[in-house]
């Protein structure tokens, strides 16, 4: 009897331990046999969504749908009315914004002319009208808090709203689309070449992103002369307005 128990349990080990053994080869077995789930592809990584509709080169907001004169103000039609404001270029260009010179409602605007103002410390730099009209509102938020323009120049940084009948024709002289982006190129270019005199790093951050304020980084002293170049309001005097 104890006999055939030893002989029990020695033909137990030798299963266990070919079972063991076996082990690895069936789950090779298995994986081979088995068909493999479809794995997902991966999803393309997002670009992260850019805060305007376009942007130049990485540096000046410029969105396609607005239009654009040469002494950096922005307009957009809305019906009868045309909105206007000061794009990314001329407040990066600025810097620090004290106080907004704006006309009043009902006063008449040229397109090209003085329209309003941007007032750093006791110096002061004016921008053209990029159409002429009678203004019928001012944007209460951004006279009351300049960041705004800063914060959201496209946005809830509008300031004007005007309107003429010949306003057509008007936004017609404008600049929109691939003329747009040429045209900030080249001013881009500009400043780039000025700056070079000096030290690129005077308008430009780490990874080539234009400083807050470049004007002031090429004359502070000076800085209002330089911003009126390229603003285009260098001889021009703008009168009018009341500070914000």
């Amino acid at each position: 009897m104890g006999h055939d128990l030893l002989t029990i349990y020695y033909l137990k080990g030798i299963e266990y331990l070919l079972a063991v053994a076996y082990l690895p080869l069936f789950v090779l077995f298995w994986r081979f046999a088995t068909p493999k789930a479809p794995v997902a592809a991966a999803a393309p990584a997002r670009d992260e969504a850019p805060g305007w509709d376009d942007r130049l080169a990485g540096y000046f907001r410029l969105p396609g749908d607005l239009l654009h004169h040469p002494g950096h103000a922005w307009a957009r039609a809305e019906g009868d009315t045309v909105v206007i404001g000061l794009n990314d270029f001329a407040q990066r260009l600025v810097g620090p914004i004290d106080h907004l010179r704006l006309p009043a409602p009902g006063t008449e605007l040229a397109q090209s002319r003085p329209a309003f103002s941007l007032v750093s410390g006791e110096r002061s730099v004016a921008v053209l009208a990029p159409v002429g009209g009678t203004v019928i509102e001012v944007n209460r938020e951004a006279a009351s808090d300049p960041d705004t323009v800063k914060r959201s120049p496209y946005g809830r940084g509008w300031l004007l709203k005007v309107r003429d009948p010949q306003m057509t024709a008007q936004l017609k002289a404008l600049m929109s689309g691939e003329l747009a982006r040429r045209w900030m190129e080249t001013v881009w270019e500009q400043l780039s070449a000025e700056a070079a005199g000096a030290e690129l790093g005077l308008v430009c951050q780490d990874g080539g992103v234009p400083v807050d304020g470049m004007a002031r980084a090429l004359s502070p002293e000076h800085w209002e002369q330089v911003a009126r170049r390229y603003l285009l309001t260098e001889d021009e005097r703008f009168e009018g307005g009341s500070d914000a």
